[in-house]
C-alpha cells in the first residue's frame, strides 16, 4: 500500500509529488475542499494542486477528465479522485460495495482499492485468521488503511504479519510519500503497525505467538532486520540472532505440544520458477543469503508449515531434505508472476493441513450505487 495506492511495481503510474512543501506565496486559492487547494498564479493562467501536506501535484491533461472543460474543473477533479484513494481516506470508513467498485473501475490499477477489494472476497471466505507475509507498504506509508481493512480480526488479535523489503529497504525509485522515507521512518512505521497487531517483537525482529484456543503456534520471522548492504540490493538473512531464538523457541513446552508448528518469513527458502516448465530465475540481490541455515532450524525445530512472499510465486510444495511443507504466497493485489491474477491461500489446520489457492475476483463488485462526489 502506498499514500495515494501508486505502487513501485508499476513505474508508470507512479503519483508525482512534490520533493518538499511548496510555497503559495503569489498565488491565490480558486477551489479548495478536504484540504485541497487549486491555486492561480496571480499573473497567468498557471495552476498548481497542493494537498492536505502541503505537496504539490501536476495538473491533468484534458485527456484525464475528457468531460471536463474548464482547466480548474480538471485540476479539481484530480484533487477529488486522489484523495478518494488516500490511505487515511479509506481506513476513516468501510464503503459500500458499489461505492469500492465505482472507485476500482476508474482506477483499477490503485493497490489501496484493489486491497479493499480483495478483502471482500477474504471475508466471503469465511477465514478465522489472517497472515501477512510481508510487502505490505512500498514506503512504510499505508498501514493505516491494511489495518482498517483487516480490523476484524486484528480486534480478535488473528492478524499476524512480518515485514518485508518494500517495507523496510530504500527503493532507488521512490513513490509518492513524502517527506522521502528513511531506513528509520520504516522501522518506525513498521513497529508501530506490529503493536497495534500486540505481536511481542524482539530486538532480533523475530516473534513468536500461541493462537488462543487453538493448537497452533507461529514464528515470526523478519528477513530485513539486518542493514541493507546498497539500496539496489534487497537480499535478505535470518541471521544468527534469529536463529538462536527459534532453537530457543523450538524447546518451549507450548512448541513441543501445538500440533501446527507455523513460520511466517518473507524472503524465500527455495528459488520458485514462475510457471510449469520454467526455471527458477537468477535472483541477483534478491534472496535469502542464508537459505539453507535456515531451512535447516527450521527443520530441527518441528516447523510443520513455512509460509513466505517475496517473489509473488503461489505454489505449494513439501521441499525435499526436510520435514516441513511450504506455501509461496502471490500478491493479493498484483497477482502471481505466473500469469495468474491476484488470490490468495486458504489454509485449513485440523489433523492435517490443507490449502486452497482462491482467486480474488476483482470485478465482483455490484456498481449499482450513485457516485460520490470524492470519487470522480
Amino acid at each position: 500500500m502506498s499514500t495515494f495506492g501508486d505502487t513501485m511495481h508499476d513505474r508508470t503510474r507512479i503519483v508525482r509529488r512534490s520533493a518538499h512543501p511548496v510555497s503559495v506565496l503569489g498565488w491565490t486559492e480558486v477551489w479548495g475542499e478536504a484540504g485541497w487547494r487549486v491555486l492561480r498564479k496571480a499573473k497567468g493562467p498557471k495552476l498548481l494542486i497542493v494537498d492536505p501536506d502541503g505537496y504539490s501535484h501536476p495538473t491533468p491533461a484534458r485527456g484525464d477528465f475528457p468531460d471536463l472543460g474548464d482547466p480548474v474543473e480538471r485540476a479539481a477533479g484530480k484533487a477529488c479522485r486522489l484523495e478518494a484513494r488516500r490511505s487515511k481516506t479509506l481506513a476513516s470508513s468501510r464503503l459500500s460495495d458499489g461505492a469500492l467498485a465505482l472507485l476500482g473501475d476508474t482506477t483499477p490499477r490503485n493497490a489501496n482499492v484493489r486491497l479493499l477489494r480483495a478483502v471482500r472476497s477474504v471475508e466471503q471466505a469465511n477465514v478465522d485468521g489472517i497472515a501477512i507475509t510481508g510487502d505490505i507498504t512500498d514506503d512504510g506509508d499505508g498501514y493505516d488503511v491494511v489495518l482498517a481493512a483487516f480490523g476484524s480480526w486484528a480486534a480478535r488479535g488473528t492478524l499476524f504479519a512480518i515485514p518485508g523489503n518494500h517495507d523496510r529497504y530504500l527503493f532507488p525509485i521512490s513513490g509518492s510519500t513524502r517527506p522521502k522515507p528513511t531506513r528509520a521512518s520504516k522501522t518506525a512505521a513498521w513497529e508501530s503497525f506490529a503493536k497495534a497487531l500486540d505481536l511481542p517483537l524482539q530486538p532480533s525482529g523475530a516473534w513468536v505467538k500461541v493462537v488462543q484456543g487453538t493448537d497452533i503456534i507461529i514464528l515470526g520471522i523478519d528477513t530485513c532486520a539486518r542493514p541493507q548492504r546498497r539500496f539496489y540490493r534487497h537480499n535478505g538473512a535470518v541471521g544468527p540472532e534469529q536463529i538462536a531464538f527459534a532453537r530457543a523457541v523450538g524447546e518451549r513446552d507450548e512448541w513441543k505440544a501445538a500440533r501446527h508448528r507455523i513460520v511466517m518469513l518473507h524472503h524465500h527458502v527455495v528459488p520458485l520458477p514462475h510457471g510449469v516448465g520454467k526455471r527458477a530465475p537468477t535472483e541477483i540481490g534478491m534472496r535469502l543469503d542464508d537459505a539453507q541455515a535456515a531451512a535447516e532450524t527450521f527443520d530441527a525445530i518441528g516447523a510443520t508449515l513455512v509460509m513466505h512472499g517475496h517473489r509473488h510465486i503461489s505454489e505449494e510444495r513439501q521441499p525435499a531434505g526436510v520435514a516441513f511443507r511450504l506455501l509461496a504466497a502471490p500478491s493479493l493485489t498484483l497477482g502471481c508472476r505466473s500469469g495468474d491474477g491476484p488470490s490468495f491461500w486458504r489454509i485449513e489446520l485440523g489433523e492435517r493441513v490443507f490449502a486452497t489457492r482462491v482467486p480474488v475476483p476483482l470485478a465482483a463488485l455490484d456498481a449499482d450505487e450513485t457516485e460520490p462526489e470524492s470519487v470522480r
